[in-house]
């Protein structure tokens, strides 16, 4: 049942009249400008930049530029890293709002299909490895990002940890961001309407003050509603950037951003805990808590109620479970708010050295309302606890405890690089020395509530325990373990606001208390919750990049030094409602805890150019994470994950046709990660946890994490054509192999823990089942591709027509292993191909002598049925047919 209110445009309207009241002065004030664009660029006598990219060398949808190869301006087909840009041609044709849009037309680089990913926005899957950060104009970014920002997304492919000392194994997203330009005065105001109450209204404002100071100015409001129930985003953002050149070999740029999002996200697929057919249903115990039934206000302890199971396999069968099925509700909202500043000082010292200084503030702030699990069961029980018929015996439900988190990051970057240019008779070399800090305050000292059975009332179970000790915070944990407050929702009843709409605890029945028994991820562990933790990352770098024998080969070597030190302390929060006190244990948790670790990072590589139409190249680099830290801590308490860093290699040859109007590279990958995390039990192996919970109260962490060794191989083409003034085309073409091993210790050892002391384990048994060796990682997609085009019609009577279109192909996706009937054998799954075709049709033309654009893109034309998967037991169904349809002027 999809219950989407009628959406008014009122509250759009003062936003897009604030836009017009700008732009308005300062077009006219462009109309008395005495200098046209050519005659700006033209007499500009100004100092160009050593490390900012633009895009006005760009044609069509070909990139000539990039600043990610050594952090200096480089000509992108003499740099020897594997380096895709995705420019502002396309992502206007391809109709972008948010980089889910933008990297789903990349060669690699989608987002992962799991929508309860936190941070889900930043997060894209490389060549077959999930990436857990985004850079932003070269600095870590944890903030959902937009196109009206963005000027460009640059994609690091592979290991890049001499570049940026940060970037996981498959590679990495660099968004940069727009700059005042001292090329073009312009104002350009765009609506954008569409499918599913679609409202969106953006401002870009670039103005040349005079030849030693630009502005650039941007503004977007953009809300929508979504095909699934209750689903809602609503971005509201401001964004400004000033050039300013006092002398002519000096530039000072500021950049700065405020911006608000507000999601409700999909849940995704749900997993099956139903189908199995077994003489003796399995039982619900105590940590399985209270049930409540909103439909009718019943709650009862779940103690010894039989449950049906099944093989925790993702259902992606919409009789089972509708596909717009969302039981999270209406309110649970997922928020991140940003502010940003930026300040960058460029100085060139005579012909050769040039010198950058920038530091860089960012505060992300938010919370997440979730739901700790998202299976589909089956009730077993003919009577109701007190013996009453049960109205619902051998229906359907879903159930979930509902967690609140607070999250955000404080961060403060600091960067000083130096440039010398050596230019020879026989060769040019240029030298590089990067010397930086990244620090952070990440958000786990926040609070993370959870609706709990409030104590005192008569489905409570134990008693709290107000003591500052280890001993009482352990007897909590249990105490609340046993008291988890689960909201069940029968499939029959659907997923109406009036049933899953109130995130407020029930009046006399429950409370948000401190989540110490969820079991949840992100939930506080055994290990305690966090009252602060600070990390530094400092680093130095050395790098050259050449140029011999009259262009035809360039060489690229670096080597970087980086540091990890982290203080954390650790405490016990207190068990009072709606209330998060954490206070520290003198020796409770070995606090403070203090981390130090040192990494060193290699890149070398070059491309030998034989001529003008053929080149080959070669670029080895390693990768490590260290933002990331020691990770989470492992499931046996008292281990870490620790810092993941692996290495790799990319074989490639690039061919240029027709004077540079088709550019193909083709790259050959092989990249490896001895220790690449694993976290393997999410919310749909909530059962899983509570087992090992029952099982070893003190030993197992539940917010703990495994690792395995991961293999990633394969190929990437990619082909940008330009062939005639009408005609611009993008293809890409992606395979890889990926193949993992030892797989998951801990877990493991917890089952030979449990086997010795005769406690048998079926739930973690038939987990591991799913988890063998050799196979490639869930969400692994083999072979994907896309296409798109666009031609334009310049002469005649249809003279400002363009139209176009593509195509996203995409193979088989790995789903994982699962036993579906009962064998004992764990067969591999995979969610099926599907192709999504693109339309695009726009017209161009002249309105009161402003350029004026409309534009109409259609996604998915043929409305294909389709799901994606991330893991055996999650993914999502796949966007419907939907249109957006805008109108730019530019003043």
């Amino acid at each position: 049942m999809n219950t989407r209110p009628a959406r008014l445009t009122a509250h759009l309207r003062p936003f897009v009249t604030a836009l017009a009241a700008l732009a308005l002065p300062f077009a006219a004030t462009m109309q008395a400008q005495p200098k046209d664009a050519s005659a700006v660029a033209a007499e500009d006598p100004l100092q160009l930049s050593a490390f900012t990219v633009t895009s006005q060398h760009d044609t069509g949808y070909e990139s000539m530029q990039t600043t990610s190869g050594l952090r200096t301006v480089q000509e992108l087909k003499n740099v020897a890293n594997s380096i895709s840009i995705l420019n502002p041609e396309m992502i206007q044709d391809i109709g972008a709002l948010t980089i889910e849009d933008m990297t789903k037309w990349a060669v690699t680089g989608e987002a992962n299909p799991d929508p309860t990913v936190v941070s889900g926005s930043s997060r894209l899957i490389f060549r077959g490895i999930q990436n857990n950060y985004a850079l932003r104009n070269g600095w870590i970014w944890y903030s959902p990002i937009d196109t009206y920002s963005t000027e460009r997304m640059e994609l690091l492919r592979g290991p890049n940890a001499f570049l940026y000392g940060e970037a996981d194994l498959g590679g990495a997203q660099n968004q940069i961001t727009k700059r005042g330009l001292f090329t073009k005065d312009f104002t350009k105001i765009k609506l954008t309407g569409g499918s599913y109450d679609l409202r969106r209204a953006e401002l870009d404002l670039n103005r040349r003050v005079n030849d030693q100071l630009a502005v650039r100015f941007a503004a977007v409001e953009s809300d929508n509603h979504t095909w699934w129930d209750h689903g809602h985003r609503d971005f509201r953002g401001l964004y400004g950037a000033v050039t300013y050149r006092p002398f002519r070999q000096t530039t000072i740029s500021v950049i700065g951003e405020y911006a608000k999002s507000t999601e409700i996200r999909s849940q995704g697929l749900f997993s099956d805990n139903f189908s199995y057919t077994t003489p003796t249903p399995s039982k619900y115990n105590n940590a399985s808590g209270v049930v409540y039934l909103p439909v009718n206000g019943a709650s009862y302890r779940l103690n010894g109620r039989s449950r049906s199971s099944g093989p925790n396999v993702a259902i992606a069968d919409p009789t089972i479970v509708p596909r717009e099925y969302q039981f999270n509700g209406p309110s649970a909202s997922n928020i991140s708010n940003q502010k940003s500043l930026t300040v960058e000082v460029e100085q060139t010292i005579g012909e050769n050295l040039h010198l950058q200084l920038s530091a860089n503030a960012y505060h992300s702030s938010g919370g997440i309302w979730g739901a700790t699990t998202r299976g589909i069961t089956r009730d077993l029980n003919p009577t109701l606890p007190g013996g009453a018929p049960n109205p619902y015996y051998n229906e359907l439900y879903t159930e979930y405890q509902r967690t609140h988190q607070v999250i955000g990051n404080v961060v403060r970057d600091i960067r000083l690089s130096a440039v010398y240019d050596l230019k020879l008779n026989w060769m040019q070399q240029q030298f590089v020395v990067n010397a930086q800090q990244h620090e952070d305050n990440p958000g786990q000292k926040y609070p993370k509530m959870a609706e709990f059975v409030a104590p005192g009332t008569a489905n409570f179970l134990g008693a709290v325990n107000s003591d500052a000790t280890v001993a009482a915070f352990n007897a909590n944990r249990t105490v609340f373990a046993n008291n988890k407050f689960i909201r069940r929702y029968y499939l029959k009843d659907g997923d109406g606001g009036n049933l899953t709409g109130s995130i407020n605890p029930v009046a006399g029945v429950s409370d948000y208390y401190p989540d110490i028994g969820s079991g949840a991820s992100g939930s506080v562990g055994a290990t305690g919750a966090i009252i602060d933790r600070h990390f530094t990352t400092p680093s130095v770098g050395i790098g050259a990049a050449g140029t011999y024998f009259n262009g035809h080969l360039h060489t690229l070597i670096g080597y970087r030094r980086d540091e990890f030190k982290m203080k954390t302390t650790s405490g016990i929060p207190r068990p009072l409602a709606n209330t998060w006190i954490v206070d520290t244990i003198p020796g409770g948790f070995s606090d403070p805890q203090y981390v130090n670790y040192k990494f060193d990072g290699t890149n070398y590589g070059g491309v030998l150019r034989i001529n003008d139409m053929l080149a080959f190249t070669y670029n080895y680099a390693r990768s490590y994470r260290l933002s990331l830290g020691e990770g989470k801590t492992g499931y046996q308490v008292g281990t870490v994950q620790g810092i993941p860093f692996g290495e790799g290699q990319d074989i490639g040859v690039r061919f240029s046709f027709f004077g540079g109007k088709l550019e193909l590279n083709a790259t050959y990958y092989d990249n490896y990660q001895p220790n690449a995390r694993n976290n393997a039990l999410g919310s749909a192996q909530q059962n899983v946890k509570n087992e090992l919970t029952a099982l070893f109260p003190t030993t197992f962490d539940v917010n703990g994490g495994d690792i395995e060794k991961v293999t990633t191989s394969g190929v990437e083409v990619e082909a940008v054509a330009n062939l005639t003034r009408n005609w611009r085309l993008l293809f890409n073409l992606a395979t890889n192999e990926i193949k993992t091993a030892d797989r998951l210790p801990q877990l493991k050892s917890f089952q030979q823990q449990a086997k010795a002391l005769n406690q048998p384990t079926p739930q973690l048994d038939a987990y591991l089942l799913t988890m063998p060796e050799g196979v490639p990682t869930a969400g692994y997609t083999k072979t994907r591709a896309n296409l798109f085009t666009r031609y334009d019609i310049k002469d005649g009577a249809l003279k400002g027509l363009y139209f176009g279109g593509g195509a996203n192909w995409r193979g088989p996706t790995f789903r994982g292993n699962a036993d579906v009937n009962q064998d004992g054998i764990a067969e591999a799954l995979w969610s099926p191909s599907y192709t999504l075709v693109s339309l695009l049709v726009g017209y161009q033309t002249k309105l009161w002598e402003h350029r004026t654009v409309f534009a109409l893109n259609v996604d998915n034309v043929f409305d294909k049925d389709y799901y994606r998967s991330a893991a055996i037991g999650s993914g999502s169904w796949g966007d419907p047919r939907s249109f957006k349809l805008s109108a730019m002027v530019e003043f």
